[in-house]
């Protein structure tokens, strides 16, 4: 088996889902750091265009999304499941809520002027203009964020039920965290990192005492390598091709077929190539890229959509 290569870069927090997560299952791995903002021309030839942060290579399998990250993640590394029985639902269903609802006020609280102010990106004003051109591209022209006085109140509400329910067990649904309580924990992290707006966790002594143990488990053990070699790393094998799997009665599709798959909130790049996995669960397709070869591209199905791709090549 491939080691896991991990493309990130430090400040992002749901990288910061995944190295939280690659410590509690004391993982050995790569990681390449990418740059913040595009062109990131390490990460494209192996994305085919999608430009999320993070994104899991396993060899010439490369993997986006930490919904379906951290649930491969597991898979490798079984001890200590963050998916439990008894609980699928709930925990999935609160991972994809706190991902998308709870992330928007995060970012939200974090970059209100008072914030960032005390941001290293916000005092280099070239730098922070490239950042905002950047993320508007990304957002397609909406708005990722919220006003504060919209967000602040939204962000108190939730941490107060997470202190709540944190009061009667160590994390969110017992005594094992769950992916639950590493997408919580990517979202507060990312606020509470500033020193403007650490206080915000004042009145919540449980959400605090759990981020503390949370911490402790670490990034586990890391080789910091190129891109260069990350690339290399793919060429060198082909991808692991699954027998092909359709929903064609409910999406169309056949294996076979060229597809292109894309977010529906946000980050419109489609990733273009030949369907070969389609089911509820999960989105693979095969593509080519000159510097890498084959590879195969995976995607969870929920957050995505896949359509039958133009003739475009």
């Amino acid at each position: 088996m491939p080691k896991i290569i991990l493309h990130h870069y430090p400040e992002s927090p749901f990288a910061e889902k995944i190295r939280l997560l690659l410590g509690y299952k004391h993982a050995n791995y790569q990681a390449v750091t990418i740059p913040v903002i595009m062109p990131k021309p390490d990460l494209m030839p192996l994305t085919g265009g999608y430009r999320r942060t993070p994104v899991m290579q396993l060899g010439a399998d490369i993997y986006c999304d930490t919904a379906l990250i951290a649930r491969v993640i597991d898979e490798l590394l079984p001890d200590g499941t963050i998916y439990p029985p008894g609980n699928e639902a709930t925990v999935a269903a609160t991972a994809r809520w706190t991902d998308s609802v709870f992330f928007r006020t995060c970012i939200s609280v974090a970059f209100q002027p008072r914030a960032l102010a005390e941001s290293p990106l916000f005092q280099d004003q070239a730098a922070a203009e490239a950042f905002l051109r950047d993320r508007a591209e990304l957002a397609g022209g909406a708005s990722l964020t919220l006003p504060p006085e919209t967000a602040l109140p939204l962000f108190h509400n939730h941490l107060g039920n997470l202190d709540r329910q944190l009061a009667g067990s160590a994390f969110l649904f017992g005594n094992q965290p769950t992916e639950a309580d590493f997408s919580s924990y990517h979202c507060c992290w990312f606020v509470h990192r500033n020193a403007a707006l650490a206080g915000e966790f004042d009145h919540y002594p449980n959400v605090r005492q759990w981020m503390s143990v949370m911490r402790e488990f670490g990034h586990g053990e890391l080789e910091t390598i190129s891109g260069e070699a990350a690339l290399d790393a793919a060429a060198a094998v082909s991808p692991r091709v699954a027998e092909g799997q359709s929903l064609e009665a409910l999406d169309g599709l056949r294996p076979g077929e060229r597809v292109e798959v894309m977010p529906t909130d946000y980050g419109f790049d489609p990733v273009r190539g030949v369907l070969m996995q389609s089911s509820v669960e999960h989105l693979s397709l095969l593509r080519e890229d000159p510097r890498v070869g084959t590879v195969a591209v995976h995607f969870p199905r929920v957050g995505y959509q896949v359509t039958r791709a133009a003739d475009k090549g």
